[in-house]
Order: structure tokens, then C-alpha cells, then sequence
């Protein structure tokens, strides 16, 4: 709106100023007579008045009415005593200049008599000359050209308007991947962002919705079935010993179909989380010995060794949720756990306003086409050999991912097959570095 308030204020300005020097060019200076007949009339009064000077009051008349021959002037005298004036205008009448006044169909000038205190000199002066008689069309083509301007510096933002329009038309009929590109030109720059980020959301949205829902189903038919042979199988035994192995089984598969539904209804809420996110100033070395402490049962159990390698003194990053990002953390380096084979490493790094945190395993590792695609929803690699691994459904990483972009940042893996995996987060220090 700023951007907008100060080009329609300057386009204003402009117009009025470049239309009025072009207007005063056309229409010309003004009569140089009329301009003379205006400096030489105060003049002529102030050497009539200094002759009057050598005029007894009765050679007063005469000597004015013949020097209005003379001249060729409209020249009287005026008693003064008919004339009532505040002192201010009484002043004038002894000035060079003198006191002009207007009467109904004219205007004149007095001046006062030194020598004849009774007395004032008139002169009516000729009628203004109208030196521009076009001045309804200059005026009207002042308007015009304003008008003309405006329209000019209306016509980016008439489009972007209905750019904006047509683009919202198409994303309501079902297009999703159309967005408005950014122009320099446009003065909504803020609208067409939100507007882009607004589609973007809900593109996202949508397309977490079709896809929950189809590895949902797709998921759910391997337990189901299992369940269905389990529960047939379990109805049909007459050993109570073969038929509590059967509801073993069934209880197992309630517990798998339980977990998946959990979460992938985890996944679908992201969106909704994000709404309620309070963002706060976080220590970050402190945040990753936390986030190691919890998960310090599960290297135990596995016989794995933690290294820590944290720069001296505190990293704070501004704007930062604890909760989310040891989320984002401990999904990580349980996976490492479950694909380490001796130890870990967990590092952080300072590059260029971003803090670089490293979670490295010495695991089997990922490949290169693998690690393009490990961050997308519901893809799963190998099953490793940890048994809770039946209850992994793919959507830990993507989590992460998402996490990860609410702060700004990135994640990538730097991995090779046989050399371990190493999983990097990359996040600004501070909030306009990651804007």
C-alpha cells in the first residue's frame, strides 16, 4: 500500500506541475502594453501630483482637466471629504503607488494632494485587456491531460487486477499450479504474494488429502486382510491353544491398523498445528543435548556411541518452536539409531547466518536416487532389522521436512551407499536472513 499511496501522490504531482508549464508555454506571456500601461500609470499620477504643487486651488481645475486632454486620461479630482477611509488606506493615498479601488463598472486610482489637502487626484484606469480568450480550452485541456496521466498510471494496476482475477477464476475451476507472476511493475505486490502463498497452502492441502487417502487405503488392505484370514481362521479352530495364537495375531493387527491410522491423522493435522505455532529465541546447543538425553535409552538399548562436536559458547536462533524442532531431531537420529552400526555423530555448524546441525550414522547409507525421494510422504526404503519397524509408515521424514520448512530452513542428506547417512539442517539465525 505504500508502495502504492507514493506513486499515485507523485503521479499527481507530476501531472500537475509538467501540464501547467506546457499550458503557460502555449498560451504565451502577457501583453507587453498592457504590462508597460501598468508600471507607467502610478508614475504619471506621482509627477501630476508633484506639479499640482505649483497650482493655487483656483488654477486646480482648469490645470487637471486640461493635462486629461493631454494625456488623453481620465483624470479628475475627487473631494476628499467624500471619501471616508480607515487610516490604513489613508496611508496609501500618499504612497507611490496610491489606493486603487474598484467601483461597479470600473477601477481608479487616488492619490492625495500635498498642496490641496481638500482635494484627491483620480484616474480611472483603461479596462483589463483579456489576453487569453482560450482560457476555457486551456482549462479544459489541463483537466484532460490529469485525466490522461492518471489513466496511464492506472493502467498497470487495472491489469494486475485482472490478472489477479482471471488467475483466481482459473484456481476456483480446479487449475491448482496456476499462480500470478511477480512483476516490477505492479503496486499490489503484498496481495499477489498472499494470494500465491494462500493457493499454494491450499494446493498443499489438497494434495495431503488425496494422497492420505490413497496410501490409507492401500495400506489398510494388507492388515485387513490379515485380520480377515486371522478372524476366519480363529472361528473355525476347535484347539483353544491354536485359537489364542489366532487372537494374538488378530490383537497385532489391530495394533498396526491402530498405529497407521494414528499416524497418518498425525500427518493430515501439520497443517492445522502450524496455525498455532509461537515462535521464540532458542539456545540451540542446549536444544540438541536435550533432544540426545531423550533419546539416550534407545542408544543404550542398541549399543551405540553418541559423539558430540558443538562449536564453544550459545547459538540462539530468533525465531525458533523447541517443541517442533527436537521433534524434527529426535525422528532423525532414531532413525540413525535403528541403521547405525557403532556410533553417531552429532555436530553442529556456522555458515553465513545459518546454523548447520549434522546427525551422521555409520550405516549402510542411502543411495543417490533413494535420497531424492526419502523426504516424500509414505515412502519407505528397506526394512531394517529393528521389529518396530512394522510400525513405520514412511511419514517420519516428511514430518521432519515440514518442520524444517516452518522455520526457514532446509534439510538434505549427504549420503552413499555403504558409507552411512548424514542428515543436514540448515537454519537462519535469524528471521530476516531467512526471509
Amino acid at each position: 500500500m505504500l508502495k502504492l499511496s507514493l506513486s499515485l501522490m507523485l503521479s499527481a504531482i507530476c501531472a500537475l506541475f509538467l501540464l501547467g508549464t506546457l499550458l503557460d508555454q502555449l498560451a504565451g506571456p502577457a501583453d507587453p502594453a498592457a504590462t508597460s500601461d501598468q508600471r507607467l500609470l502610478p508614475l504619471l499620477m506621482q509627477q501630476l501630483v508633484q506639479e499640482t504643487n505649483q497650482k493655487t486651488d483656483a488654477e486646480l481645475p482648469g490645470w487637471v482637466e486640461q493635462q486629461a486632454k493631454n494625456w488623453q486620461l481620465s483624470v479628475r479630482l475627487e473631494p476628499s471629504a467624500n471619501l471616508a477611509l480607515p487610516s490604513e488606506l489613508q496611508q496609501q493615498l500618499h504612497q507611490l503607488a496610491g489606493l486603487q479601488l474598484a467601483a461597479a463598472d470600473h477601477q481608479y486610482l487616488l492619490k492625495a494632494l500635498p498642496a490641496h489637502p481638500d482635494w484627491l487626484l483620480r484616474l480611472q484606469l483603461p479596462p483589463a485587456v483579456d489576453n487569453h480568450p482560450d482560457d476555457l480550452w486551456l482549462t479544459l485541456s489541463l483537466y484532460a491531460g490529469i485525466c490522461l496521466i492518471m489513466l496511464f498510471w492506472l493502467l498497470p494496476l487495472t491489469r494486475r487486477l485482472w490478472l489477479l482475477s482471471q488467475t483466481a477464476a482459473k484456481f476456483g475451476q480446479g487449475n491448482l499450479t496456476v499462480r500470478l507472476a511477480p512483476s516490477a511493475w505492479s503496486y499490489i505486490p503484498a496481495l499477489e504474494k498472499s494470494f500465491n502463498q494462500m493457493a499454494e497452502k491450499i494446493t498443499q492441502l489438497l494434495a495431503d488429502n488425496q494422497l492420505l487417502a490413497s496410501s490409507l487405503s492401500h495400506d489398510m488392505r494388507t492388515p485387513l486382510a490379515c485380520f480377515r484370514f486371522g478372524l476366519d481362521a480363529a472361528l473355525e479352530s476347535t484347539d483353544p491353544k491354536q485359537k489364542d495364537h489366532y487372537l494374538q495375531r488378530l490383537e497385532q493387527d489391530v495394533d498396526r491398523m491402530e498405529a497407521m491410522v494414528n499416524a497418518f491423522l498425525e500427518y493430515a493435522s501439520l497443517s492445522r498445528q502450524q496455525q498455532q505455532l509461537s515462535f521464540n529465541r532458542v539456545e540451540l546447543s542446549s536444544c540438541c543435548r536435550q533432544v540426545a538425553d531423550q533419546c539416550q535409552p534407545l542408544l543404550e538399548r542398541e549399543q551405540l556411541q553418541l559423539e558430540f562436536n558443538f562449536p564453544k559458547g550459545e547459538i540462539w536462533l530468533e525465531q525458533a518452536n523447541q517443541h517442533w524442532l527436537q521433534r524434527a531431531l529426535l525422528n532423525v537420529l532414531h532413525n540413525a539409531c535403528r541403521y547405525a552400526n557403532y556410533k553417531l555423530e552429532f555436530s553442529i555448524e556456522l555458515h553465513q547466518q545459518q546454523a548447520w546441525i549434522l546427525i551422521r550414522d555409520d550405516g549402510p547409507g542411502i543411495s543417490t536416487a533413494d535420497a531424492e525421494r526419502i523426504f516424500q510422504p509414505f515412502v519407505r526404503l528397506e526394512q531394517s532389522p529393528d521389529p518396530a519397524s512394522a510400525t513405520q509408515f514412511g511419514l517420519g521424514l516428511a514430518i521432519v521436512q515440514r518442520i524444517v520448512s516452518w522455520h526457514h530452513g532446509q534439510i538434505t542428506v549427504q549420503s552413499a551407499a555403504g558409507n552411512g547417512a548424514c542428515f543436514v539442517f540448515k537454519l537462519p539465525l535469524r528471521q530476516e536472513d531467512a526471509e
